[in-house]
């Protein structure tokens, strides 16, 4: 209770928290439980956004490089023992020079179409050198033609194909 005029203008410059209101407590709790959710919220929205545009732009700079690669068959040779080997001599022309994980190698076989295999040679073909690969075991009886498909790997070391640029060496 208010008694003079002093203790009046003394208690409107400083105004206190009344020990026995609760609504202003509450409105303050509600108030930063709020901005809480909020900045949780923000940070999840963050995490998946920022995750995808870091994704997408790691495929973009790798889809970049394949348009300036071209790996191909020069020179195949396959022996006619079981199982079948075959040696492959390759090279890669282009623009680009980063180095590259490796080929994909598909033999087949033109008159058994089902006839095929996928073989994977790592390591990098330098740029306009040339590669030739030890004997592989193509697993194709009558293979007469080799698809190569180079492909790079990413930051966290997944194989990401030059999809477009295959190149097919008939024999």
């Amino acid at each position: 209770m208010i008694r003079n005029k002093r203790q009046k203008n003394r208690s409107f410059l400083s105004p206190r928290i009344l020990p026995n209101s609760r609504k202003g407590l509450s409105a303050i709790i509600t108030t930063l439980l709020v901005v809480m959710l909020v900045l949780v919220a923000v940070g999840i929205v963050w995490a998946v956004v920022s995750g995808v545009l870091i994704g997408g732009a790691e495929d973009i700079e790798i889809a970049a490089k394949c348009l300036h690669i071209d790996v191909r068959a020069s020179a195949v040779n396959c022996g006619t023992e079981i199982p079948i080997m075959c040696n492959a001599t390759f090279e890669r022309t282009g623009t680009e020079y980063d180095e590259i994980a490796g080929v994909k190698l598909v033999f087949r076989d033109s008159v058994n179409v089902e006839s095929s295999t996928l073989i994977s040679e790592t390591g990098n073909i330098e740029h306009l050198v040339g590669k030739t690969t030890i004997p592989i075991a193509s697993g194709v009886i009558a293979a007469d033609s080799l698809e190569v498909t180079a492909y790079f790997e990413d930051a966290s070391g997944n194989e990401k194909l030059c999809e477009g640029q295959t190149t097919t060496f008939t024999f």
